[in-house]
């Protein structure tokens, strides 16, 4: 408790200082926050995407029904497919039809005798739809395959820049953060030193003598989490309507068990930090 009681006394007695830490810490921990949400949300709209897109695979005129349903069954039965729709010569007519159902010319020339029947399948990720490719070009009954997988391939590319970046940017920021905290901390040591020498003669432990400093760093880090914290959940509420417009029918709604989640780690990484700034900054002045 003393110790506890003497880290509050050095954070009172320089509370630019105290300030100017904590803030800094805040920034850290506010860009961190923003970044988890941000990869949990751009995890959602990939994976979202993933299941839109369909294998079609087109079959051979002469394919009889029995070897289509044959293949739709057997492709319905694999765990990472989660939808398989044929679509026959007489629905292909149709699909047909419709699309140029302005055109007179054209549909007299189209009968259901010349459109190949086909079959859509959805999976539940980019590697399953190109699993599913594979095996449907393996089959002698198909003629073509179609998966348009470039835009897939390119949003991925640019969520993993993106988490990249995130991560470089937030290893600068609480590299940055904590050379701070142990330059902060680190002049309150200074300025105790005599106090220090004299403990140190009266025979006070090591602990005892860093323990107010610990302390004091493991408070500026949980002060930090809990600020940054704050007000990336304020700024994600506020700007939640506006993010639901965009992103239309994908869902991005932060569950409470994620915030909790994400406070938890937060703070720990803050203690952490803190708990480090000031073991450093104090082992380094005891050892002068």
């Amino acid at each position: 408790m003393n110790s506890f009681a003497t880290a509050l006394v050095n954070m009172r007695r320089s509370p630019y200082q105290s300030m100017a830490s904590i803030i800094l810490l805040s920034v850290t921990f506010f860009v961190g926050y923003l970044f988890s949400l941000f990869a949990v949300g751009s995890q959602q709209v990939l994976q979202y995407f993933e299941t839109r897109p369909q294998v079609i695979a087109f079959f051979e005129l002469e394919t009889e029904v029995e070897t289509v349903n044959s293949l739709a069954k057997e492709l319905q039965s694999k765990s990472y497919v989660s939808e398989v729709t044929l679509v026959s010569k007489e629905e292909a007519l149709k699909i047909y039809q419709e699309e140029n159902k302005d055109d007179p010319l054209l549909l007299e020339l189209v009968t259901s005798d010349i459109l190949p029947a086909s079959i859509e399948v959805s999976a539940t990720s980019l590697d399953d739809l190109k699993k599913v490719r594979d095996e449907l070009k393996k089959s002698s009954a198909v003629d073509e395959v179609v998966l348009q997988e470039d835009i897939l391939e390119s949003l991925d590319t640019w969520t993993k820049n993106i988490r990249f970046m995130g991560i470089v940017v937030l290893v600068i920021l609480g590299f940055t953060s904590l050379i701070m905290l142990v330059v902060v901390i680190g002049m309150k040591v200074v300025n105790k030193r005599p106090a220090i020498n004299i403990m140190r003669i009266i025979g006070a432990s090591k602990w005892f003598i860093k323990s107010p400093f610990v302390l004091e760093g493991l408070m500026y880090g949980i002060l930090s989490s809990l600020i940054g914290w704050g007000a990336s959940l304020t700024v994600l509420l506020y700007y939640l309507p506006t993010i639901s417009e965009f992103l239309g029918p994908i869902e991005f709604a932060p569950t409470a068990p994620l915030f909790a989640v994400q406070v938890g780690i937060g703070t720990l990484i803050g203690m952490f930090l803190g708990a480090l700034a000031g073991l450093l900054a104090v082992s380094r002045v005891m050892r002068k």
